[in-house]
């Protein structure tokens, strides 16, 4: 689970990396592509091969990049098309004549490999590079002399050990990256929740509300990505929304205690100043996180704390938004927020049961709420 959180991060960090290598790769097999077709020489196939699968694969890592909701997919994509253009290249490359460029032929698959780094896992990456190996040896057995095979394992044999410690070197830099991400992001998350448990303590009605809130968004989030149709549900969006949405009422620390904690209904004055609250609460994030190096984080968590009271028909606050107008985080955290809220005891009601809170929601569908989430929501609590 942690791996698919910093994967993102990886990505970014290694993109330079990928530009560079696949370029090398076209490169290097136009460099050898140009002479073998001048000399005739029969050995040009494998250097087509491996510039123009190059290039194909360079194209669909842009497209994936820009193409938001199905990056994950199309670099996978992406990532297997480069794994059978490597067994493509050495099954043809095997059935050439030996020659004196051969020995670069390491060089060549190796740097078709490096970009896999990106996308897949260790074990997998070993296991291609080994199968690979024995594939080319083994058609390298059948059809050549014994010099001609006994260069081909040498070279192989080089591949394998350097290409291994390489992507080894690959690897424990992305460990490296992942270690330091998590710490920072506990920090983060323990900075976070002492403030949200600040606000929590001050309000006598709500404990246990912040985590309770955290797991119904989880949850739905879950749900929306394998309900489909929500483009913008990135991994790191949802890791994103779950750790905002304890910041949610943190406006709430700007509130008199004789609001906050009054045990009656709110007369139309106090209820007034504590809508306040979720623009307290976008302001305060906006002062003491919108200096911090993720941008995205913070937008997610202003919006959150500015916009879960808002309604699906426009009559929420503090704005006013309706329908799709309001942000699809806030959206998600108005059920999650009003359900606990409903199946809670507080000082001015009783705890409604999971059924009668389940109906409200129904009620609300389209009013109150965002129609397209509220079956997924049921489906969840």
């Amino acid at each position: 689970r942690e791996y698919a959180l910093i994967s993102p991060m990886i990505w970014r960090g290694n993109l330079k990396s990928l530009r560079i290598t696949i370029g090398l790769a076209v490169g290097i097999g136009v460099l050898f592509l140009a002479p073998n077709l001048a000399l005739r020489t029969g050995r040009w196939l494998p250097y087509a091969l491996l510039t123009l699968g190059s290039l194909a694969n360079l194209g669909l890592y842009a497209l994936a990049r820009r193409r938001e909701g199905q990056s994950a997919a199309l670099s996978m994509v992406a990532c297997y098309g480069q794994m059978l253009l490597i067994f493509a290249y050495a099954c043809v490359l095997s059935a050439q004549p030996a020659s004196r460029d051969m020995p670069a032929v390491s060089v060549i698959v190796f740097i078709t490999l490096l970009p896999l780094a990106i996308d897949d896992r260790p074990i997998r990456m070993f296991a291609v590079m080994l199968l690979e190996c024995a594939v080319y040896l083994f058609l390298s057995r059948m059809t050549k002399g014994d010099r001609a095979f006994s260069l081909d394992a040498q070279n192989i044999g080089a591949f394998s050990v350097v290409g291994m410690v390489l992507y080894a070197v690959i690897c424990a830099r992305n460990i490296r990256e992942l270690y330091q991400s998590v710490r920072i992001e506990k920090i983060q998350k323990g900075i976070i929740t002492s403030l949200a448990t600040v606000v929590e303590e001050r309000d006598e009605d709500t404990g246990g509300h912040i985590q309770r809130c955290e797991d119904y968004v989880e949850k739905l989030l879950a749900q929306m990505r394998a309900q489909g149709g929500f483009p913008a549900l990135t991994r790191e969006y949802c890791a994103n929304v779950v750790m905002a949405a304890a910041m949610h009422d943190v406006g709430k620390i700007k509130i008199p205690d004789h609001i906050l904690n009054k045990p009656g209904r709110l007369t139309d004055e106090e209820y007034a100043v504590m809508k306040k609250h979720a623009e307290y609460g976008a302001e305060i994030i906006e002062k003491t996180m919108g200096e911090v190096e993720e941008p995205e984080y913070c937008e997610i968590a202003r919006n959150i704390a500015r916009y879960h009271h808002e309604r699906y028909d426009g009559k929420g606050y503090p704005e006013g938004l309706a329908g799709e107008a309001i942000p699809l985080e806030a959206r998600v955290m108005a059920l999650a927020d009003v359900y606990d809220a409903l199946v809670s005891k507080r000082v001015y009601k009783d705890a409604l049961t999971p059924e009668q809170s389940r109906a409200i929601l129904l009620e609300g569908s389209g009013t109150q709420f965002d129609p397209a989430l509220v079956p997924l929501f049921l489906k969840c609590v």
